[in-house]
């Protein structure tokens, strides 16, 4: 069989279109490794009040996340993430340790490792810790114009220019990056009792982030943004709790 001199270079092309697609499609999907959880020091300290601090043990931290967090749901336009499979440790060992942190470098009490050492025990209750990506419809119709574009541009005929558009759009949707919108979430109720078990103070703080990034629609840099975001929000949720704990603590 015959083929023209014109044509020999378009179908190289086409080919190897075609074999970037599929590899940029594949490598987008790809992050198998474990999602961390890297919290930043806490640099505010509280001024002293002239007397000790406080002793407290910090007591359990429970997970009543709801099911679609803890499975992470979603494809394409709306995804909620990362789902208990992806992360390195479990969601509350990760904010038992934010939150130890934040309590020591703020200076706002003396943890105990013992319960009986200490005046009050400090309970935390996880009720939201997660992110979600959401993109607009726009992002699913670039690609395919894109697509459309080249494929007429570069087609000798309706076929060609068919094949073509398939293979511009798939590469699009692949590697050309569109609006998505990300945001974390962090909803936590601290329960402080005394020795006796009765609760002596309590308060829910949401700590949230927002950001619009450009990635391709067929990207899940799962790990990157949960890295990044998960960390600040639970900053901003920690910050509002420790404030109101202490003045629940100036006060007695």
């Amino acid at each position: 069989m015959m083929i023209e001199s014109g044509a020999l270079p378009r179908t190289l092309m086409t080919a190897a279109l075609l074999l970037v697609a599929t590899a940029v499609v594949v490598l987008s999907g790809c992050g198998s490794e474990a999602v961390d959880f890297p919290y930043a020091d806490e640099r505010y300290v509280y001024p002293e009040g002239g007397t000790d601090m406080v002793r407290v043990h910090l007591g359990a931290v429970v997970d009543d996340r709801p099911q679609e967090q803890r499975t992470g749901q979603g494809h394409f336009k709306s995804i909620t993430y990362p789902g208990d499979d992806a992360w390195a440790q479990p969601v509350a060992e990760f904010y038992r340790a934010a939150l130890a942190r934040d309590l020591t470098q703020t200076r706002l009490v003396e943890l105990t490792p013992l319960p009986s050492q200490a005046a009050y025990v400090l309970e935390a209750e996880i009720e939201s810790f997660h992110c979600r990506v959401d993109r607009p419809g726009m992002s699913f119709v670039l690609p395919v114009l894109i697509g459309a574009i080249g494929g007429f541009a570069l087609g000798d005929d309706t076929s060609s220019r068919l094949k073509r558009t398939a293979v511009f759009g798939v590469v699009a949707y692949g590697a050309m990056p569109m609006p998505a919108d990300q945001h974390a979430e962090v909803i936590v109720t601290l329960t402080m009792r005394d020795l006796t078990g009765e609760v002596v103070w309590e308060k829910t703080c949401v700590g949230e982030v927002a950001d619009r990034v450009g990635e391709p629609i067929a990207s899940r840099r799962d790990k990157v943004y949960a890295e990044r975001y998960l960390p600040q929000a639970v900053k901003r949720a920690n910050a509002c709790l420790l404030g109101q704990l202490r003045q629940f603590l100036s006060s007695e």
